[in-house]
C-alpha cells in the first residue's frame, strides 16, 4: 500500500526522510497526529522536506526534531533514531552552546546566525572538534505565539582545518626562510615591496627595518647605483638576472658612510597561480671578502696556488647551496599549489552550499523578498513576481512601498512603509492583508521581520506573505 496517498498534502515528497515521517506513529508522540498538526509547522515541514538544503525544524516546549534527507547526514550514526527526539537529548554532547541558541530564539523570536561556530560533537563515540554556519528562525503560530525553530546549515569543518593548515604551513616555511644561511628577500609588486626578509639579509643591510616597504624607500642607495631597474626589468620580461661580484656601495649603520661590499646575487622570477610574474625572490651571497682576497692574490704569485683551490672550493660549496636552494624553492611551491587546491575544493563547495539557499529561498508555497537598511528592494522570489507579471529588473532598486504589490491597493503603499521602518528598527510586523494584483484580489498573510547578522546588527528586512485567499 502507498502511504503516501493517506498522507496530508503537505507531507508529500521528501524522499527518504519523508517516507519516514510519513510512517512514523505520531498518534502515540507528544506532538500527535499529523492531522491535528498546527498550520505553521505543516507549512515548515513541507519547505523541510522538499529542500535541498539542510533543514531541521525543533518544534513546541521539547523542541522534538524533524529533519529532510539533507540534514541527515549531520546527526551522523544518531540517524534516524534522532527523528522525533526532543534537542536535548539528540545533541546532549553540545547542548551547552546550542541550547542556550534554541532557548533564546524561542523566548525572543529573534532569529540567530552562527558563522565558523566551533560544535565538539561526537562521532562514533569520540568528541570530535566539528566547524558550522547555521542559522536558527522562529516559526510562529497563527496567534504570533512562537511554535518552534527552523534551522538551515553545514559543515565547514574541511574548510576550516584546510584554512588552518595552510597557515600552520605558510609559517613553517617562512621560518625556514628566517634561518637559512644565504641572505633572502621575496620583493612583491611594481614597486617591489619587501614581503619576507631573513635574517641574513637583515643583518647585510644593517638590521634596518624592510618590511612592507618598497625597496626605494627601505634601501634608497640600491635605487641610486641601478638594482631597482634591474628588479624592474625581471618582473617586466620574467627573465631572472644573475650578477657576480657585484659591488655595491650599502650602508651598514645609522648615520655612518657607506661602505663598498660585492656580492653575487639572482634575482629570479615569481609566478603566480594565474601564471603571471608577480613579485621576485632575491639570493644573495656577500663576496666581499673573496673579492679581496682575488686582490691580495694577484699581488702575491707566491699564494696563487693556494688562494685558487680556496676559491674553487669556495665556489662549488656556493654552487651546492644554490642548488639546494633551488631544489627547496620548488618543494615551496609545489606545497603552496597542493594546499591552494585544497582550499580552492573547499570553497567550491561553499558554492554548492550557497546555489541550494539560493533555491530554497525560489519556494513556490510564499512570497519572498529582501529589503537593505533603507528599505530598498534587493530581491525578490519567483512566485511573488509572477503575482504582479513582473521581472525582477522591473521592481529591484525601488522603494518596496512602491512596488506593484502595494501601489494598486488604497492606502496600502502608506501602511507598507510604515511596516518597513518598524522591521528596519529590529520589530517584526505581521498582519493579514486585502490586495490588488494583476492575478486579482488576494488576501495575503503578511509578514516583516529584521534580517541580522553574526553580530545582532540589523542588516536589511525580509518579506514574507502566504496566500490565504482560498482559506
Amino acid at each position: 500500500m502507498d502511504l503516501s496517498q493517506k498522507s496530508p498534502l503537505f507531507l508529500q515528497g521528501g524522499h527518504e526522510m519523508g517516507r519516514r515521517i510519513r510512517e512514523f506513529d505520531w498518534a502515540s508522540h507528544p506532538l500527535g497526529p499529523t492531522d491535528l498538526w498546527p498550520p505553521a509547522l505543516r507549512m515548515a515541514l513541507s519547505l523541510c522536506l522538499n529542500s535541498s538544503f539542510p533543514t531541521a525544524i525543533y518544534w513546541g516546549p521539547d523542541l522534538h526534531l524533524l529533519y529532510n534527507d539533507s540534514w541527515s547526514a549531520i546527526p551522523a550514526e544518531r540517524h534516524p533514531w534522532a527523528l522525533g527526539r526532543p534537542a536535548r537529548e539528540v545533541w546532549s554532547d553540545i547542548w551547552s552552546v546550542v541550547g542556550p541558541q534554541l532557548a533564546q530564539v524561542m523566548a525572543t523570536g529573534e532569529g540567530i546566525a552562527r558563522f565558523e561556530q566551533m560544535l565538539p560533537m561526537e562521532r562514533d563515540g569520540v568528541p570530535r572538534e566539528t566547524w558550522w554556519n547555521y542559522s536558527f528562525t522562529a516559526l510562529r503560530n497563527t496567534d504570533n505565539t512562537i511554535g518552534g525553530v527552523f534551522n538551515q546549515g553545514n559543515e565547514i569543518t574541511d574548510l576550516v582545518l584546510a584554512r588552518r593548515q595552510r597557515q600552520a604551513e605558510l609559517a613553517r616555511l617562512r621560518g625556514w626562510f628566517r634561518q637559512a644561511p644565504a641572505p633572502i628577500a621575496l620583493l612583491r609588486g611594481p614597486e617591489h615591496v619587501f614581503e619576507i626578509a631573513n635574517d641574513a639579509y637583515l643583518a647585510m643591510v644593517g638590521g634596518r627595518d624592510l618590511l612592507g616597504k618598497p625597496v626605494k624607500d627601505a634601501l634608497p642607495e640600491a635605487e641610486e647605483q641601478g638594482f631597482v631597474a634591474l628588479l624592474d626589468d625581471v618582473l617586466r620580461t620574467g627573465r631572472p638576472y644573475i650578477a657576480n661580484s657585484s659591488s655595491i656601495q650599502l650602508q651598514r649603520a645609522p648615520g655612518q658612510p657607506r661602505e663598498e661590499r660585492v656580492l653575487d646575487f639572482i634575482y629570479q622570477p615569481v609566478v603566480n597561480t594565474e601564471g603571471h610574474v608577480d613579485g621576485v625572490f632575491v639570493l644573495a651571497t656577500d663576496v666581499t671578502d673573496r673579492a679581496r682576497a682575488e686582490t691580495a692574490l694577484r699581488l702575491s704569485n707566491w699564494q696563487l696556488a693556494e688562494e685558487r683551490a680556496r676559491l674553487a672550493t669556495t665556489v662549488e660549496a656556493e654552487q651546492r647551496a644554490q642548488a639546494a636552494l633551488r631544489r627547496f624553492n620548488e618543494t615551496l611551491e609545489a606545497n603552496v599549489n597542493l594546499r591552494t587546491a585544497q582550499l580552492e575544493r573547499t570553497v567550491a563547495k561553499q558554492v554548492e552550499v550557497a546555489d541550494r539557499l539560493r533555491a530554497t529561498f525560489e519556494t513556490s508555497l510564499i512570497y519572498q523578498g529582501f529589503l537593505d537598511t533603507q528599505g530598498t528592494l534587493l530581491d525578490a522570489n519567483t512566485t511573488s513576481l509572477q503575482a504582479i507579471r513582473s521581472n525582477l529588473d522591473d521592481v529591484v532598486g525601488r522603494p518596496f512601498w512602491e512596488a506593484p504589490w502595494f501601489t494598486a491597493t488604497p492606502g496600502l503603499p502608506e501602511f507598507t512603509r510604515d511596516a518597513v521602518a518598524k522591521a528596519l528598527a529590529g520589530k517584526p510586523v505581521r498582519t493579514q492583508l486585502e490586495v490588488n494584483l494583476p492575478v486579482g484580489t488576494r488576501r495575503l498573510d503578511f509578514c516583516l521581520r529584521p534580517a541580522l547578522n553574526g553580530k545582532g546588527e540589523v542588516i536589511g528586512a525580509v518579506s514574507e506573505a502566504l496566500d490565504i485567499t482560498e482559506r
